[in-house]
Formats: structure tokens, sequence, C-alpha cells
């Protein structure tokens, strides 16, 4: 075949989305030893490795051109140019720059734009609002990252659920247990922090729900004496004016919360294996790529009960509402408190981190464009079939 795929998330800074389409590139190019490969970008990126069956295509220097601007334009030669088979993207799909006899596939991550508006950006909104829908009805194939998400798709959008194929996301091999002391050590000489520390991953951003979090520790610094530190690992988002209010208010210093910004990524299996415990408050998530991660770590894991998250840690972590801080400070006290529960949890988890391969996800994902490519072949025009219309609010 000749895939083709945007890599615009390439060009990005390296959180959660880069680090997926990265993950999967790297194992396509060993999965898949006979197709030929282009991804598209309109900023340079770095390919992490040398292969003549893959191209690089790369908006011209100088040109300047927002992405979807830019795959109407010069992408659309260079794909028209390269006479693709399938052409996959882990973002919407500029459905203007794909001819109709490129078979397309598109992966949905959340539906946060429909069920959490207010916790993102305006333009990121905007964006969502205009963009999805369309990509959504020329796909040939959507994937989703979890069922939780294939359900929303089916809820909010009327997508027929044959048109769904969940792949769950992966967890790399260099995130394994490490020896916690050393681990620790590690974290806090780097990064000036205590050794003794709870950890939180993902961009600081409403979703994330860190206010939770942080009146989950004043609780326990009220009732306990509790100290430890909280990291939070990734890059400083937006709308945040409410979380540094409430941790102004209740009195809380870098004493008991360290902001570390965006981390080296291999970096990132040593915070997990040094923390004493991961905290997952999120109000939503497509999937929660950090769950698998510090499970593979052997960190027992604290998370909303809400979306995708039950659907990924099994009974392998302490659930709790996202918007009940009491729940929270009680996990916590639990794990702190019951050495018994925390074994448990960790060697549970570790058994359920096993579960998720970035392999797996790569094969599954190149059989889904093997099939779209096929079901072209067979019917030479083939109609989007999404039910519904614009009746559905876009």
């Amino acid at each position: 075949m000749r895939i083709g795929i945007d890599a615009r998330p390439l060009s990005g800074q390296a959180a959660g989305l880069p680090r997926v389409v990265s993950a999967l590139v790297r194992e396509l190019e060993t999965t898949d030893p006979d197709s030929s490969y282009y991804l598209y970008s309109h900023r340079e990126f770095h390919l992490f490795f040398e292969n003549p069956r893959w191209h690089k295509r790369v908006g011209s220097r100088g040109l300047g051109l927002p992405s979807v601007v830019w795959f109407w334009t010069e992408g659309k030669r260079a794909i028209l140019k390269d006479h693709l088979d399938v052409f996959w993207s882990a973002v919407y799909i500029p459905h203007h720059a794909l001819p109709w006899d490129v078979a397309t596939v598109l992966t949905v991550h959340d539906l946060e734009w429909r069920l959490y508006p207010e916790t993102m950006s305006l333009g990121t909104y905007y964006a969502h609002r205009l963009l999805v829908w369309p990509s959504v009805r020329r796909a040939n194939r959507i994937v989703t990252d979890s069922e939780s998400t294939a359900r929303d798709l089916q809820r909010l959008l009327n997508v027929p659920e044959s048109r769904i194929e969940t792949i769950h996301l992966g967890v790399s091999s260099e995130y394994r247990p490490q020896d916690h002391e050393r681990a620790a050590k590690y974290v806090a000489a780097k990064y000036g922090v205590s050794s003794h520390y709870a950890l939180a991953v993902g961009t600081v951003q409403p979703r994330k729900n860190l206010v939770t979090l942080v009146q989950a520790m004043k609780i326990l610094r009220d009732r306990t004496g509790s100290s430890f530190q909280l990291l939070v690992a990734g890059a400083r988002g937006w709308k945040n004016t409410a979380l540094n209010e409430t941790i102004k208010r209740l009195g809380l210093s870098g004493d008991d919360i360290r902001f570390l910004g965006v981390v080296p990524e291999e970096d990132l299996p040593v915070l997990y294996s040094g923390s004493w415990l991961f905290v997952f408050p999120s109000l939503y998530e497509g999937f929660g790529l950090p769950l698998v991660e510090a499970m593979a770590c052997g960190v027992p894991v604290i998370a909303s009960n809400t979306s995708s998250i039950p659907e990924v840690v099994g009974d392998a972590a302490l659930l709790v509402p996202p918007t009940q801080p009491e729940a929270f400070a009680e996990a916590i006290l639990r794990v702190r408190n019951d050495e018994d529960l925390r074994r448990t949890m960790i060697e549970k988890g570790l058994r359920r981190a096993a579960g998720f391969g970035w392999d797996k996800a790569a094969r599954q994902l190149l059989e889904c464009m093997r099939k779209v490519v096929d079901g072209k072949r067979s019917e030479k025009s083939i109609e989007p079939s999404v039910s519904g219309s614009d009746k559905n609010g876009f």
C-alpha cells in the first residue's frame, strides 16, 4: 500500500498526541515491511529512523500557513502527486485536501469539545466545532482509543457502530519498574524537589481537574499533617486562574505542589518509578495514557471513575468521583496506610498494563487501513454514510 500519515502532531510539543503518533509510527516501520509511507506536515519534524520507504512532505520554509490552509494548498498538491491508497490522521482530516478515491482512517481520541467545551481554549474549541464533523463524515473508518469514546460518537454524533473500531493505545518498554529509592533520589536531585512525592502527569488545564487534587491535599494536611509533595509533569496549558487562586487561597506553597513543566521523555519512567502514588483526577478522558504508564512502572493509581478511565485500569486502581476532594483524600490515606492494599494494587497494575502494547495497536491500525483500501478497490465509489445532519448542532 501507499499510506499517507498526518504528521502535524510530530512537529508539536511532546505531549499526549505527539507521543501517540510517534509511538505508532515507530511500530508501523517495523510491523509493515512492504508499504510505502508518506508523512505530511506544515512544519518540520523529526523522523526517528532512516528507511527509504518513508517519505517526508514538509511545508515550504517561510510559507507560514496555518496547518489546515497548508493542507488545502501545498499539502493537497503533494498528496495528489503521491497517489495514496489510504490516509490516516490522528487529528481532524482536512477533507478537501483528499481525493475521494483515497481511503481515509480517522482517529477520534475524545469528544471534549462536545462534553466539556468550557475546559478548552476558544480557538481550539471552534477549530474542533468546525472541522471534526466534516472529518467524521469523510472518513471511511473511525478509530477510537476506547469503547467509551466509541459510545460517545454513537450517542453525540450519530455515527453507526459499524463504522467505528476501537484500538487501545499502548505503553513503551521503557515504562517498567525501577528501583524506587534510586529513582526518587534522581528526581529530587535533578528537579530540586522532595524525594517523597505523589505524581500527576498531563497538560495543566481545567479538564485535568487539578483543583480537586489540591483541595484533597489541603484536607490531608489539616487532618493528618501529611507531608508529601505533589509533582505535576506537563505543559502549562490554559484557563488555570481557578487552580492558581485555589492554591493561593488554601495556603499551599511550592513545598506542597510543584509544577515541573514539560520534562524530557526519558525522565518520565523515572518520575513514575520514584513516586509513591500516581493520581489522575481528570473530568474526562478518551483513554488516559499516563494511567497505563504508571501501572507499568509499578505505581499504585488513584483516578476518577469517569469516561474511559474504568475501562483502562480495570480493577487495578482506586476510582473515585472526580469532583469530590474528600473521596480523593480518603483514597490517598488508604493507599498510604494499608501496605497489603498497596502491594495488591501494584501487582494488579503490572498485569493490567501488560495487556497494552504499541505493537498490538500498530498491527490493528494497519489491518484497519488494509480493510478500507480493499473496500475502496472493490467499490469504485463510496459515499460517506454517517446518519444525521447539521441538525446535530454543527
